[in-house]
């Protein structure tokens, strides 16, 4: 059992940081998408260290999804396109199903991470993303902060890192965007997106200015982190 300090008043919130997206011969591959990995992997280093909380979604999809109408075949649970990269991952770490009937552990303080499952776009269509956001309120859970920010990275702008900002948005939280750690399609429709987000309360930061907020919460709160089973 170890004692960590984890952040009280920040979040960290990550946005399909999978194999089928981010490396080259993925199913889905974000072109230079690979370029972001070293800032994913620094934010992500906060809460292997306990320093911070990690929030992260994941495309869960059946073989046969509707979604694949639309889109190739891609993240496909089983399938390695599916898994996290291993930058993107903590060791304790818990799996959120995208089903109406699982139920949140009481004691979230025994992960590092946890991962909600998706299959569509927007990761507040898993039943159990509101109720994560409640359980982390600081009347459920004194770790928190009343109104903590939320630092938001990941792929793509157009799409799913446009739905989970808007989601946090419009849900009243306060939502920091890590450009330098968010990937577009199109990197002129991605910066209007961004733009748009700010336009609407977020904030622009960069990996180093995310780190710094993280660092600068002297007053983190001590949680046991013990070993968790991987669902």
């Amino acid at each position: 059992m170890e004692v960590k300090m984890v952040s009280r008043n920040t979040l960290l919130w990550e946005v399909d940081a999978q194999a089928d997206f981010l490396l080259p011969g993925g199913k889905l591959y974000v072109p230079q998408a690979e370029k972001i990995i070293p800032n994913l992997n620094r934010l992500v280093e906060t809460a292997r260290q306990g320093r911070a909380f990690l929030i992260s979604s994941a495309d869960a999809h059946q073989p046969d999804d509707p979604e694949f109408r639309e889109w190739p075949p891609h993240c496909v649970k089983g399938t390695p396109g599916a898994e996290l990269i291993p930058e993107a991952r903590a060791a304790n770490y818990l799996v959120i199903p995208n089903q109406q009937e699982f139920a949140l552990p009481r004691d979230l303080g025994a992960y590092q991470q946890v991962i909600l499952e998706k299959n569509t776009l927007d990761v507040f269509d898993n039943p159990n993303t509101d109720a994560l956001l409640a359980r982390l309120s600081a009347a459920n859970s004194p770790a928190f902060d009343p109104g903590p920010d939320f630092l938001v990275f990941g792929v793509v702008t157009e799409y799913c890192v446009r739905c989970a900002a808007d989601g946090l948005l419009c849900r009243g939280r306060r939502v920091k965007l890590v450009k330098d750690a968010i990937r577009s399609l199109d990197q002129k429709k991605g910066s209007e997106i961004l733009d748009e987000l700010q336009s609407r309360g977020a904030r622009h930061i960069t990996t180093e200015e995310a780190l710094a907020l993280v660092g600068r919460d002297t007053r983190g709160t001590e949680v046991e982190c013990k070993k968790a089973a991987r669902s």
